[in-house]
């Protein structure tokens, strides 16, 4: 038998946090041991890193080796500090990881009481120009520094009206309400919206969206359409969230208020309560690998009373049994309701460049948009389409990086003032993939999008096996060089070649059959397949 190899092991048992000297600090007591090891842990041999940063925080003990504790563990006094300036550049989640003599890693328990499993559980939080810091718990009760931008419900007035929703939605829980929503319930231009409007025209009034009610599309809808909507971040939204037992969403469930939100309550909501959600999917997830814990958030949620997941072809369903373990009947494989509404417009010109966003480059996007990877690769794309196409070009940041470009797009930057000016931060997407020609992107899975409407699409690889390495080991793209459909750059000088061959021309027959096998419904009948399963499992009722 194989030995296990020892892990370094240091839970909190009391847990003082604090920001000091411009550090974030946690100090108290503590256990330390090994798991799968024997002896006593070295507190002198321990380093504390994060993923992206070695010796991230520093680590003091009261005594080398500690007093005598419980199963072989040792009882210590600890004081852990992270600084706040150096944190800025972490990435948004961050494990703390215990390095014990170079070589042995192991994790840091946030509260010895909850065993191996998490409860939501968070510390203060610690804001600083835009910038919220904090001590968490995930899932398996591991500590994890989070750096964040700011969002509203860090307010501690926000956090009180979390605190009434949550009482005040008692009274809406025989509603059977059904909560539906895009990305940041601030959209409305994915199949949520397109299988919303479906449910309203049968008459299920018990079915609510909500989205920012300003937007452009939402003020043209009909009045039949708008009687359900529900103002983003309003009292409602909050109340409904808190009561509805049922979400249908494009979005993990952690959009149906904010994402990381900082909220006992609401965690708990999410990832406790006994919820139906049907997760209809912005994009196909036949991209990157789901064998990977940072994508669970796409994976079965056991706590769950119901959990489906639209695909939109057999191979798209392999993907989710083989790599992400789940069964056959958790799939609706019926095609993504949006495509049923999808079309692009005569004469449609553009050159759209959007990659997918980076998470690990997202806080140093904060601080200089201009340095990162993300920003380096859409300059190579832009200085490679050839001159005479320039003017076609769009730049489409991803909803996720967006907000980093919105500065740089209405400034410039002195270099690429002229790629600044075509950088569109607010533009519906839906309405710049109706004029979409060329798509130019690196492994997003608006391809699917841009590619069923008839435009073509360049794929940049020169940095995907790089960029596999921060989604974890054996992560990898599912798209390769037998089944991608569009011609694949390395360089520059593939790009220009690339973006000459497509613009203009028809989609290349081996591209397209190739694009059929991972997308195969083009019927305009996946919103009613949706719905048929829908009914059969009871988060609908038939009419």
């Amino acid at each position: 038998m194989t030995e296990k190899t020892p892990q370094p092991w240091i839970g909190l048992i009391t847990k003082n946090i604090k920001e000091e000297n411009g550090c974030i600090v946690a100090s108290g007591l503590c256990f330390t041991r090994f798991i799968n090891g024997k002896g006593k842990l070295d507190t002198k041999q321990v380093r504390i890193d994060v993923t992206s940063k070695e010796n991230a925080a520093k680590i003091s003990f009261g005594s080398r080796f500690g007093l005598p504790g419980p199963k072989s563990s040792r009882i210590n006094t600890y004081r852990l500090e992270i600084d706040l300036d150096e944190a800025r550049g972490f990435d948004i989640q961050n494990k703390l990881l215990v390095i014990y003599k170079d070589q042995y890693e192991g994790f840091i328990a946030y509260d010895v009481r909850d065993r191996r499993t998490g409860q939501n559980k968070n510390g203060p939080l610690f804001i600083h120009d835009g910038v919220t810091f904090y001590f968490r718990q995930n899932k398996y009760n591991r500590l994890v520094l989070t750096v964040r931008d700011t969002n509203r419900y860090d307010d501690p007035e926000e956090q009180k009206r979390l605190e009434r929703a949550a009482k005040n939605a008692a009274a809406l829980k025989d509603r059977d309400i059904i909560f539906m929503y895009e990305k940041h319930c601030a959209k409305y231009e994915e199949s949520a919206s397109v299988l919303y409007e479906k449910l309203i025209d049968m008459g299920c009034d018990n079915a609510f969206f909500v989205t920012d009610t300003s937007l452009p599309a939402v003020q043209a809808l009909p009045e039949k359409y708008r009687k359900n909507l529900i103002e983003k971040d309003s009292d409602r939204h909050l109340e409904y969230f808190f009561a509805s037992e049922k979400f249908i969403s494009t979005e993990t469930l952690e959009h149906a208020l904010q994402l990381r939100v900082a909220n006992k309550a609401a965690m708990d909501k999410i990832n406790k309560d006994p919820l139906s959600y049907v997760f209809l999917q912005h994009g196909p997830t036949y991209m990157i690998s789901l064998n990977k814990e940072n994508r669970s958030g796409f994976l079965k949620k056991p706590w769950l009373k119901l959990h489906k997941t639209v695909v939109s072809s057999e191979l798209e369903a392999q993907h989710f049994i083989e790599l992400g373990g789940m069964e056959r009947d958790d799939l609706y494989i019926t095609g993504m309701a949006k495509f049923d509404r999808a079309f692009r417009n005569e004469g449609a010109d553009r050159i759209v460049i959007m990659p997918t966003w980076r998470r690990w480059e997202l806080n140093q996007a904060r601080e200089d948009i201009t340095q990162t990877g993300y920003y380096k690769m859409m300059r190579l794309m832009y200085d490679s389409v050839p001159d005479d196409l320039k003017d076609r070009v769009v730049i489409l940041p991803h909803p996720l990086m967006a907000e980093r470009f919105r500065g740089i797009a209405e400034s410039g930057s002195s270099e690429d003032a002229e790629m600044c000016e075509r950088i569109l931060v607010t533009e519906s997407y839906e309405n710049v993939l109706r004029d979409t020609e060329v798509l130019l992107t690196d492994y997003s899975s608006i391809s699917y999008d841009a590619y069923y409407r008839g435009a073509k699409v360049v794929f940049y690889w020169a940095e995907k096996d790089e960029c596999m390495t921060h989604y974890g080991e054996d992560t990898k793209l599912m798209l390769n060089m037998d089944n991608v459909f569009g011609p694949v750059a390395m360089n520059g000088e593939d790009i220009t070649a690339a973006v000459k061959e497509c613009y203009g021309a028809p989609q290349r027959q081996d591209y397209l059959e190739r694009y059929r096998k991972i997308i195969e419904f083009h019927d305009g009948r996946n919103t009613e397949r949706i719905i048929e399963h829908l009914i059969a499992d009871g988060v609908i009722e038939e009419r």
